[in-house]
């Protein structure tokens, strides 16, 4: 499991140590650095697909498409920015900078250093890691372990594939297990091909005795839209996979597009959860999109019971339905709250009276959150004591 992530100098962050916990939830205001702490994981995950790892990282690739290096390089300056994770007590640090020519959409990677610690604070490293040497057989077999974490994470963005009743199968003979793709475009894939077989256990919905995906998943699925089931076939002498849904077992079989965005939505989600491998990263952006406040709630509680079963899980969220579903997963000892991580994002500090950049909350065993600052899911209170007269809105 990765422990902390640190970034330095990349976009809205001069320096930042984010701890990391088997389910963490990133959350708080637009462009607060969210997406940003994420994409530092993504971009190192993408330069590592393509096995050895080379001098220029691309920018823009099927995880992360970030522009340039002025688009990305410190709000502060500088002329290079690092990217620092912690495995127990493994750490690696990245160091990039633009081209020689400054030019493009590649960062030039300067060093990597990798070393053992016991200290969270200390991301100084004196063991230097050749690109050669870094994905080789020989490698230190901590540095191999968290390279593989890394270049396995999977990764669902805010933005689904969901408007067509066929999907691709990946292009790859030897796809990342899981990988549903950042749109969810290769779900229906891995739903036909793992279709009947067995699911990590740890996993299994509570009330249904059946462990194979195609029962897992109608069962997981059931709890955010009553009654869905989805099913899915190869189309024989094309590399496409037919997606259909229903809403009941007695209904006819629709095509995604026709029976309702959430659905679609959550599609890849349940499929990416229930076959991700342990030890494995799962990173989603707004698992609410698109869900019934109680489907929200419910798909919060099923993530918690993914990384209760050993993936880690890592989300970006706006919703507090998707919050409490895991506070209530606490407090039903689905997962520990120890197991829990809460970071909210305000905006960047401008003086020193403005709040920290980034506020970390911690979750007790009965779900309650050890403090809730200015703008941390108050919305709704904050609208009803205007209605009811007790305060006047000014934004």
């Amino acid at each position: 499991m990765i422990d902390y992530l640190y970034i330095e100098n990349l976009k809205c962050f001069e320096r930042l140590q984010l701890p990391l916990a088997p389910l963490t939830l990133l959350t708080g205001f637009n462009a607060a650095g969210k997406s940003t702490a994420i994409q530092s994981l993504l971009l190192i995950a993408q330069s590592l697909r393509d096995g050895a790892i080379q001098k220029r990282l691309p920018l823009n690739g099927a995880l992360v498409r970030l522009g340039s290096p002025g688009d990305i390089l410190g709000e502060a300056g500088g002329a290079s920015l690092s990217l620092g994770i912690k495995a127990g007590d493994t750490k690696t640090s990245w160091v990039l900078g633009p081209d020689s020519d400054r030019s493009g959409h590649v960062l030039s990677l300067e060093s990597i250093a990798w070393d053992t610690c016991t200290d969270s604070n200390d991301w100084g490293s004196d063991r230097s890691v050749s690109l050669s040497n870094l994905c080789a057989e020989n490698a230190p077999a901590e540095v191999k372990d968290l390279v593989g974490r890394l270049r396995d994470i999977i990764f669902i963005s805010a933005i689904r594939s969901i408007v067509s009743e066929v999907f691709p199968s990946p292009e790859t003979p030897d796809p990342i297990w899981a990988d549903v793709g950042t749109t969810g475009e290769h779900a229906a894939w891995w739903f036909a091909e793992m279709l009947d077989e067995d699911i990590d256990k740890s996993r299994a919905h509570p009330a249904e005795t059946a462990f194979t995906l195609r029962r897992q998943f109608n069962a997981w699925a059931g709890e955010l839209f009553p009654g869905a089931e989805a099913n899915a076939q190869r189309i024989t002498g094309t590399n496409l996979v037919k997606l259909e849904l229903r809403n009941h077992e007695a209904d006819a079989w629709r095509r995604p597009a026709n029976i309702g965005y959430g659905y679609s939505y959550a599609f890849p989600i349940i499929v990416a959860g229930l076959l991700a491998k342990k030890g494995q990263i799962l990173i989603i952006d707004s698992p609410e999109a698109h869900l019934h406040p109680m489907a929200q709630s419910k798909i919060g509680r099923f993530l918690a019971v993914v990384a209760a079963g050993g993936v880690q899980v890592l989300i970006e969220t706006h919703s507090d339905h998707v919050l409490n579903g895991v506070r209530l997963a606490v407090r039903d000892e689905v997962m520990s709250s120890s197991a829990v991580a809460v970071h909210f994002f305000n905006p960047k500090p401008r003086s020193s009276s403005d709040p920290a950049h980034v506020v970390a909350l911690r979750v007790d065993g009965k779900g309650n959150l050890s403090e809730w600052p200015t703008g941390f899911f108050d919305q709704a209170e904050n609208d009803l004591a205007a209605l009811a007269g007790w305060m006047t809105l000014t934004n």
